[in-house]
């Protein structure tokens, strides 16, 4: 229920602003009305009691609509009025929105099948009706201007500067369109870009055939493409990848040469055998439909919310609580991670055998948080005029000097960084495969394993040297690594 609260909130301040100052408003109009009524009878002698006050109150002249027509203090009183029912079909069409969103997030959450068949459509909905929504809140808000003005000068809605009507007219568009650029720009088509390169796979036979391989044991189709990068990540995805030889698109493995280094043969079958589990028959819709939309809409409002200050920030608000408020009630997410992530493991158990998957987990707990380290020496390098030629040496070297039994204490703990999934911490992960980190520690302090995975790469060292120079320039450009998107 908590984290409904700043999506009511933002559905229902404007609404509820507007209704205040228009019966603010209205009520001041009205008792400056009775206060003459009182005047015209007391000279005629008379004093007029309340029975009198409401039948020829303002509200009851004004509900007449030839009245109503003629008389210019109508045409002020039934604008407080309009603007109050408008304020209240806004403020429940809101409601209904809101409401829509979080029954169809259930819906969602409690069908895989809907889900996958609905959920991108889901979004573009989701996406439109907060348009719709800014849209209308920026009429309330130019109404609430010329409502405020008559309330604080007192003057009929026919003396209300038409200049501050305008001005207030265009930042309501602007909001509007604000709005909708921003729920839209939320909901698009995500692309991860890395300082990678796109392999040949013609002459990379070696690993095409262990990819190969696994995808048989596992039963799901190759990937299309193999993109090698310094990041330390390993995972399959169908979202687009932009790279340094352009954009592919279709399955591609993304394998990070730094962590192939320190990774053997077996230890990175298991963790493709983990990846490629996610596109098996059964989890291969909503691995391809949804898990790339529900990630680029995650990390898009997250990358949003952190950009964005002031006016830009109240803009952004808006389209980040109601988004939010539709995911969190799919899953929050939920769907990446899990449930999901355990079984996979378990078939990569299966597959490449649970000391191997187990050695290879602990591995990236323990020493992936190093690439920073690395981003750190390779920036100080770049400030006194020198280069690392391979960073991804660099990095193996690292390793190695920390391959020590105190490098797994608190390591249970960790999660692995991923760019589309969730994965639950490492104890978790050894715990559904029947294993205890001890029995995994030794090899997974081999940080120089006999046969590397890098090693399937054939050419692999140039490829490194030339990244490392490409990542040594973004340094040299930006002051720092640009991390990727």
């Amino acid at each position: 229920m908590r984290s409904l609260l700043k999506p009511l909130a933002i559905v229902l301040a404007v609404p509820v602003l507007v209704t205040a100052l228009g019966m603010l408003g209205r009520n001041s109009w009205e008792t400056r009305w009775n206060a003459l009524v009182v005047r015209q009878v007391a000279r005629q002698g008379a004093r007029p009691d309340a029975r009198f006050l409401a039948r020829y109150s303002l509200g009851n002249v004004c509900s007449d609509r030839q009245t109503a027509l003629r008389f210019p203090p109508c045409r002020t009183y039934n604008l407080f009025s309009a603007v109050i029912r408008a304020s209240a079909v806004v403020g429940g069409a809101g409601l209904l929105f809101l409401g829509g969103l979080v029954l169809a997030g259930r819906f969602y959450r409690a069908s895989r099948r809907w889900l996958v068949r609905l959920f991108r459509p889901s979004l573009v909905v989701v996406a439109a009706g907060t348009a719709c929504l800014g849209l209308a809140h920026g009429l309330l808000a130019i109404a609430a201007v010329v409502v405020g003005s008559i309330d604080l000068f007192g003057e009929p809605v026919e003396r209300v500067s038409g200049s501050l009507v305008m001005v207030a007219g265009t930042a309501g568009v602007v909001w509007a369109i604000a709005m909708a650029t921003i729920a839209f720009s939320l909901i698009r088509q995500p692309t991860i870009s890395v300082v990678g390169q796109a392999l040949d796979l013609s002459v990379q036979r070696r690993l095409v055939e262990v990819v190969r391989q696994v995808s048989e044991q596992v039963g799901a189709a190759p990937p299309a493409h193999i993109v090698v990068c310094l990041v330390p990540w390993l995972f399959v995805t169908e979202m687009k990848m932009a790279c340094l030889d352009g954009r592919v698109s279709g399955r591609t493995l993304c394998l990070s040469l730094p962590l192939g280094r320190i990774l053997s043969v077996d230890e990175f079958r298991a963790q493709l055998a983990h990846e490629l589990a996610h596109y098996s028959r059964d989890e291969e819709a909503f691995a391809a439909r949804v898990v790339p939309a529900l990630a680029g809409v995650s990390r898009a409002m997250r990358d949003l919310a952190d950009r964005s200050r002031g006016v830009r920030a109240a803009a952004v608000a808006p389209p980040v609580a109601l988004l939010s408020a539709f995911i969190e009630a799919v899953g929050g997410g939920a769907g990446l991670g899990g449930e999901r992530e355990l079984a996979a493991d378990k078939v990569a158990a299966t597959v490449a055998g649970r000391e191997s998957l187990g050695s290879g987990l602990v591995k990236l707990a323990a020493f992936a948080p190093a690439w920073p380290t690395v981003a750190a020496m390779m920036e100080n390098a770049a400030d006194s005029g020198t280069q690392y030629l391979n960073a991804s040496a660099l990095f193996q070297e690292i390793a190695a000097s920390n391959a020590t039994d105190d490098r797994l204490d608190g390591v249970e703990c960790q999660a692995q960084d991923h760019p589309t999934d969730r994965h639950p911490a490492l104890a978790a992960r050894l715990q559904a495969i029947g294993l205890e980190l001890r029995q995994v520690s030794t090899a997974a302090l081999v940080t120089e394993p006999p046969v590397s995975a890098a090693s399937l790469v054939e050419g692999y060292e140039a490829i490194e040297q030339r990244l490392s120079t490409v990542e040594h320039q973004l340094v040299v450009e930006t002051g720092g690594e640009i991390p990727p998107a």
